[in-house]
C-alpha cells in the first residue's frame, strides 16, 4: 500500500502545471468536504471538514471526526502483541490540524500538523472481556492536492502521516496481556473530496486602448 501511495504522490508532483491552473479556479474563501478512504476500507468511518481563508490563503484549516476497526496484521506488526489475538476498534475520534502550501509555484504540495484524541475498545480474539483506553495523538502529514478536473472542486490528496499516541490512561490486562502500543504510527491514505467557494474572484477588467487625440 505504501508503494501505492508514493506512486500517486509522484504522479501529482508530475502534474502540478495543472494543479495550479484549477487552484487558481477557485475563491479565496471556501470550505471542503472530504473522507479518508482507507477507513472505509478497514470498516470505520471518516468525514473531514477544511476551511480556508482570504486573509491566509496558504493554509488550511481542518476537522475531521473518524473510527476505525485496526487491521489484525497491523497490531501484529507491533512486537509485542505479536500472536495475543489482539482486537482493536478506535470508537471514535476528533481530529484538528492545519496544513501549509509554501510553494507558489507547486500549489499542492503541503505540509501540516495537528493532534487527535481518540477512544479505543481492546479485546483478544478467544479471550472473555474487553477494555477501552484513551489516547492523545500529536500528528505531522506531508501530501499533495491534486484537482484532476480543471474547472471542478474535485480534489484527490494522497498523503502520509507520522502519529506520536500517548496514553491518557492505562488499558488494564485481558487475561494476563497487556496491550501494546509503539511510539510511532505511520499511516498512509488518500483523501478524496469536494471544495466549494464561498465567494467569487472579481474578473479582471479588459485593458483600455489608448484614446487618440
Amino acid at each position: 500500500m505504501r508503494l501505492s501511495i508514493l506512486t500517486l504522490v509522484a504522479i501529482c508532483f508530475l502534474l502540478a502545471p495543472e494543479v495550479a491552473q484549477a487552484e487558481r479556479k477557485h475563491a479565496p474563501h471556501s470550505v471542503s468536504v472530504s473522507t479518508d478512504s482507507l477507513t472505509w476500507v478497514i470498516g470505520g468511518y471518516s468525514l473531514i471538514g477544511t476551511y480556508i481563508a482570504k486573509e491566509l490563503p496558504s493554509f488550511r484549516f481542518h476537522g475531521e471526526v473518524f473510527g476505525i476497526e485496526l487491521p489484525e496484521s497491523i497490531l501484529d506488526a507491533h512486537e509485542p502483541n505479536r500472536g495475543e489475538g489482539w482486537q482493536r476498534r478506535i470508537d471514535g475520534a476528533l481530529m484538528l490540524s492545519v496544513d501549509h502550501h509554501p510553494f507558489a509555484g507547486l500549489r499542492g504540495f503541503h505540509w501540516g500538523a495537528g493532534f487527535n484524541v481518540q477512544r479505543s475498545t481492546l479485546g483478544r480474539r478467544n479471550h472473555q472481556g474487553s477494555s477501552t483506553y484513551e489516547t492523545f495523538e500529536p500528528i505531522v502529514r506531508v501530501g499533495y492536492q491534486w484537482f484532476p478536473v480543471t474547472d471542478g472542486g474535485l480534489f484527490i490528496t494522497p498523503y502520509a502521516v507520522l502519529g506520536f499516541p500517548i496514553h491518557l490512561n492505562e488499558p488494564p490486562a485481558i487475561d494476563g496481556e497487556v496491550y501494546g502500543e509503539a511510539a510511532i504510527l505511520p499511516v498512509a491514505s488518500v483523501q478524496i473530496g469536494w471544495r466549494f467557494p464561498l465567494t467569487r474572484k472579481a474578473k479582471s477588467s479588459p485593458d483600455r486602448q489608448p484614446t487618440q487625440e
